[in-house]
């Protein structure tokens, strides 16, 4: 994956089984908390669907692609991924950007 001197952003996507709501919402909070003081964290938020209560996005902004490395072996991050993988419906979505109106 190419690097950018803008940093990385990351927009994540997921739906959550029905039953999984209330197991979920405490470990999403937990993760945003703890993903915001991590020094290479620009940026970390997760937004919940209007229309469909069960569709989470996660948008973060992290200092290079070593930071997010680093950030999927933080305890958090990972309480997350387990979390997902027995209560997400569907595939998780994850894409990687870059800023085109910054300079390279």
């Amino acid at each position: 994956m190419r690097q950018t001197s803008q940093g990385v952003t990351i927009v994540a996507s997921f739906h959550l089984k029905k039953d999984y709501l209330d197991v979920a919402l405490p470990v999403v909070a937990a993760c945003v908390r703890a993903s915001r003081q991590e020094a290479t964290n620009f940026s970390y938020t997760c937004r919940r669907d209007i229309n469909n209560p069960l569709h989470f996005v996660f948008i973060e902004h992290w200092q290079s692609m070593e930071a997010i490395q680093e950030h999927e072996k933080q305890p958090h991050f990972l309480a997350l991924k387990a979390m997902l993988e027995r209560g997400s419906e569907g595939p998780l979505t994850v894409t990687f950007l870059e800023d085109i109106t910054a300079p390279a």
